[in-house]
């Protein structure tokens, strides 16, 4: 594949990705697809499948092709969704996912902004306010240094965990 071809994919991809991301933020990582019919539900999985194949396969143009489907088939199922008598999120919630891991199994929550948010969330996916969010944090921080880091490093993010030999240096 040469460098117009891995931009051309890049590119297609951008705007797809956005798209993906703003409706899995208002709807929640996963959730807007199990909330449409079977059919577009399985339309939807075929075209993000045959999107997969078309990347493994580096061909630019069926990359471009797929990704426009991909594009339609996103506002198609939250039309759908809509229809049916469904509704994002509430503003005030947030879907988190850590992706599987080290041997961890993927990881999601929602995040709140108080109690009284926490209360009216109808998900089945546990939910966390801000300031139980701040104490596992607090106490999380006793055991490590990523606080300092993140003072020191604006932007840091943390995408890795594990644990370090007593005697051991992390770099």
């Amino acid at each position: 594949m040469n460098s117009f071809d891995h931009d051309k994919i890049h590119g297609a991809l951008k705007p797809l990705d956005a798209i993906a991301a703003d409706i899995e933020l208002r709807w929640g990582n996963g959730r807007i697809e199990t909330l449409v019919s079977v059919e577009t539900a399985a339309k939807f999985e075929a075209a993000r499948a045959k999107l997969d194949v078309a990347m493994h396969n580096q061909d630019a143009d069926e990359v471009v092709r797929r990704a426009t489907v991909m594009m339609r088939g996103w506002q198609a199922i939250e039309t759908e969704a809509k229809e049916l008598g469904h509704s994002p999120a509430p503003p005030d919630m947030w879907y988190a996912t850590a992706p599987k891991e080290n041997g961890e199994k993927e990881l999601q929550i929602v995040i709140v902004k108080d109690n009284a948010d926490a209360s009216l969330a109808q998900t089945d996916v546990p939910v966390y306010n801000a300031t139980e969010i701040a104490r596992i944090v607090r106490a999380w921080r006793s055991q490590a240094d990523v606080h300092t880091v993140k003072g020191l490093f604006k932007g840091a993010e943390v995408v890795k965990l594990r644990e370090l030999e007593e005697d051991e240096v992390p770099f």
